[in-house]
């Protein structure tokens, strides 16, 4: 089974279980990995903290939904980007269920895998502690079981 660790500069890190559904999505994801990046609460989306990616090619939408859980880990773009520019991309994790919307209406994402659950009290302490500073370095790499 393919995972990602999350290593955050403040202490604690998070493995995410990947699924079978987005393999398109990973692919390219896993391709990127390793990434050095800011983590940033998304306060407009609730309990969802994210980082910029850059995977360069145009994803797919696989395993779209605009509802999150508790623990899962999703995929985003700018679906909708002009022509020849370079959409948004980030990498998010959620510590509460959420509907996802921002200014702009309703967002879809391409759920990827699932923190662990055993992490629980990891996970919200981290959410917790981004949505307090707004920012913290994390890496996030490629393990595997």
């Amino acid at each position: 089974m393919v995972q990602l660790r999350f290593i955050f500069a403040r202490g604690g890190e998070l493995v995410a279980d990947l699924n079978d559904k987005t393999p398109a999505t990973q692919r390219e994801l896993l391709r990127i990995l390793p990434v050095d990046s800011e983590l940033r609460h998304t306060r407009w989306c609730g309990r969802e903290v994210f980082l910029p990616v850059v995977t360069g090619v145009p994803l797919v939408q696989e395993n779209q939904t605009g509802i999150v859980s508790k623990f899962d880990v999703a995929y985003w773009r700018e679906w909708e980007a002009a022509p020849g520019v370079q959409p948004a991309e980030t990498l998010s994790f959620y510590y509460g269920a959420e509907r996802l919307q921002f200014h702009g209406g309703l967002l879809t994402v391409n759920v990827i895998g699932r923190i662990r659950w055993e992490q629980e009290a990891m996970l919200d302490e981290i959410g917790e502690r981004i949505w307090r500073c707004g920012f913290e370095a994390v890496r996030v790499e490629r393990i595997s079981e």
